[in-house]
């Protein structure tokens, strides 16, 4: 059974999008174009998908922040957030607004990283 759910959800996943996808832990893969933001909650993350879904592996942060890296759209903001800046919708002060009413605070120290990341992918 677990085998088949996890065929099911590398099909969907390579049918909504041909990109590359990124081992994220928990037998699960997921193409950077799907995560919106990935929280981190001890040495656990959450991960909040495109279509609303929150999942939950147990990989910290810090190795997702490492496998994400070739991908320009992923940004750390916080030390506990990192975000994919195509669902950033604008920013407000300390806060990042995204898609499906989210939003996120940005650290002072990784605030210029984020605006880098903007202006590469503009």
């Amino acid at each position: 059974m677990k085998t088949l759910r996890k065929k099911l959800i590398k099909d969907s996943t390579e049918i909504i999008a041909p990109f590359t996808s990124v081992h994220v832990g928990s037998r699960l893969e997921f193409c950077p174009t799907e995560i919106i933001m990935i929280q981190a909650d001890i040495s656990y993350s959450y991960l909040y998908l495109r279509n609303g879904r929150k999942i939950i592996v147990s990989t910290n942060i810090q190795k997702l922040e490492e496998r994400f890296l070739p991908f320009r759209n992923m940004v750390r903001i916080h030390r506990s957030t990192m975000i994919n800046t195509q669902f950033l919708k604008y920013v407000e002060g300390t806060n990042a607004f995204l898609i499906n009413d989210m939003q996120c605070i940005i650290s002072r120290r990784k605030r210029i990283d984020l605006f880098k990341a903007i202006q590469i992918n503009n």
